[in-house]
């Protein structure tokens, strides 16, 4: 087996498993009703089902990403060896239920600057209305699809990147993946793509960014040639004055709240994406404890969320309450039983990963 082969199977492997998990997400948010996008009820019950969901994704990736591991080790002649995690979310200073209801934050973000538009039912195709709700759907869609495909990414090669570690690799380099992007390769990871990193480092990734990583050492570097092949292609495809501007695109390495290193433009002044109130300072390495602690975090909240959906239920009223620094409100939905019931689900879920951490 080549480079070039294990690489794409596991980019293949992936994007199946995001495909499957983004079309289960998209028909759970699309089946809310208009109302339902501003009621926290619905979305962080939507959001805790999706949560679930993506936990178990990210178990599937990881383990992927150690069996890439293993077959380019086999590669340069090294035995795999090193215990890797086999459940470690790749975000900090988060956690996945939030994560998973910001397509509602998205949804709601666009809205807002239309208040006069408050639709009862969804507008069809035609309507006056259409574009501008649509605009809406697809912009929580979008964050749907960039949340998952971040966190995926980088979930698989942190487990590729441990088990090179368990293994004595120290180095690895970013691989090229211009099949997977509908322009190819951007400037970013071309010009990132010569540099070697070392495996206690992530690789910096930038926002759907598909590259791969392989081991890189004096007597190895199977990413070298694969990464030749394919500029000599961008290059040749994109000619003159496209083709010298990808060779001077210079790049650097910021730290993003939750995601850590990102790859940007070396003129760029910001961080994308930036997380309120976290600082990049404040990240550190995703690892199990991180997790256990993000988990005991959707505990706790989810307690306190069973309190509130039962109001909502025995009262028939909205509920409006404070909790980790924002309001809420819970209202009444033909979804709010279903709701309750996905949160139920998820906090039977995370006392079951804690306890059996314990």
């Amino acid at each position: 087996m080549t480079l070039e082969v294990a690489s794409n199977a596991l980019q293949s492997s992936r994007q199946r498993l995001v495909n499957e998990y983004v079309r289960l997400a998209r028909t759970m948010w699309l089946s809310l009703t208009p109302a339902d996008w501003w009621n926290d009820a619905v979305t962080y019950g939507a959001a805790a089902r999706l949560a679930l969901l993506e936990l178990a994704l990210i178990g599937q990736v990881r383990r992927l990403g150690v069996s890439y591991a293993d077959q380019t080790l086999r590669m340069v002649g090294v035995t795999p060896a090193g215990n890797v995690q086999q459940l470690v979310y790749p975000r900090v200073n988060t956690d996945p239920w939030l994560v998973a209801a910001r397509p509602a934050e998205s949804y709601r973000g666009e809205a807002v600057k239309n208040p006069d538009i408050r639709p009862e039912t969804w507008p069809k195709k035609g309507d006056e209305l259409f574009d501008e709700v649509n605009k809406w759907l697809q912009s929580a869609l979008q964050r749907l699809q960039t949340n998952v495909w971040d966190d995926v990414e980088r979930a698989s090669t942190d487990a590729t990147l441990g088990r090179y570690r368990g293994s004595k690799v120290l180095e690895y380099r970013r691989v090229l993946h211009p099949e997977l992007s509908r322009s190819g390769s951007c400037g970013l990871c071309i010009a990132a793509s010569d540099r070697w990193y070392s495996t206690g480092a992530l690789l910096p990734l930038h926002a759907n960014c598909k590259c791969g990583v392989a081991p890189a050492g004096s007597d190895y570097d199977p990413g070298f040639q694969l990464n030749s092949d394919d500029l000599k292609k961008l290059y040749a495809q994109a000619g003159g004055t496209t083709a010298a501007a990808l060779k001077n695109v210079r790049v650097k390495t910021i730290t993003h709240g939750e995601l850590g290193p990102i790859l940007m433009a070396q003129d760029a002044r910001d961080t994308p994406n930036s997380v309120p109130g976290k600082d990049s300072d404040k990240w550190t390495t995703p690892d199990r404890k991180t997790t256990l602690q993000q988990f005991q975090r959707m505990k706790d909240r989810a307690i306190e969320f069973s309190k509130r959906y039962k109001q909502v239920s025995d009262t028939g009223k909205e509920v409006s309450f404070r909790y980790e620094g924002r309001t809420y409100r819970f209202k009444p939905s033909i979804h709010l039983r279903q709701s309750w019931a996905y949160q139920r689900a998820l906090l039977n879920q995370v006392q079951s990963m804690l306890g059996t951490a314990a």
